[in-house]
């Protein structure tokens, strides 16, 4: 499937994980059509405690690649490292305004957080309802799994996250 990727577009990136219907959340940060940054928390495999990463990353090449949703743009003028800056730093644990929602700490909480703090910075993000997005993003990767993986990766818009202007 062709896909066109624009340099500094950030996208919700959702990949396969070992349980059908469950995935991985991370950001993508686009550099050219091929390859990004993916900014995530991660386990690698269950190797590790949870930690923040950010590497380089040919995400639309990549075969467990569900959905890329575009969220938001990194200004011309700024790199990863500015964004970087606003969610490195998330404690890998769950957040006081989310501990009655959720179980026990994952990608997905992590990637929740790091869209709030991207809000907030009123630079990168916009998207005041994180719940409504992590909906959104649920019922659309899950819809596209069932596709069959000769059609994905599929990429989007959101309904509930846009570039601010």
């Amino acid at each position: 499937m062709s896909m066109i990727f624009n340099k500094n577009d950030i996208y919700a990136a959702l990949t396969r994980s070992d349980v059908r219907g469950a995935f991985h959340w991370a950001i993508y940060l686009v550099i050219d059509q091929k390859t990004g940054y993916r900014l995530h928390a991660t386990t690698h495999g269950g190797r590790t405690p949870w930690e923040y990463e950010c590497v380089l990353w040919d995400g639309p090449e990549f075969v467990l690649a569900v959905t890329f949703t575009l969220i938001g743009q990194l200004q011309e003028d700024l790199d990863v490292e500015c964004l970087e800056a606003y969610v490195k730093d998330i404690p890998m644990n769950i957040i006081p305004r989310d501990q009655q929602r959720e179980p026990k700490f994952t990608c997905r909480v992590w990637f929740k957080e790091a869209i709030r703090q991207l809000h907030a910075s009123g630079m990168f993000v916009n998207c005041p309802d994180v719940d409504a997005l992590e909906r959104e993003l649920l019922t659309k990767t899950t819809a596209m799994e069932y596709l069959g993986d000769e059609r994905l990766p599929v990429q989007g818009t959101s309904a509930c996250a846009k570039p601010w202007v």
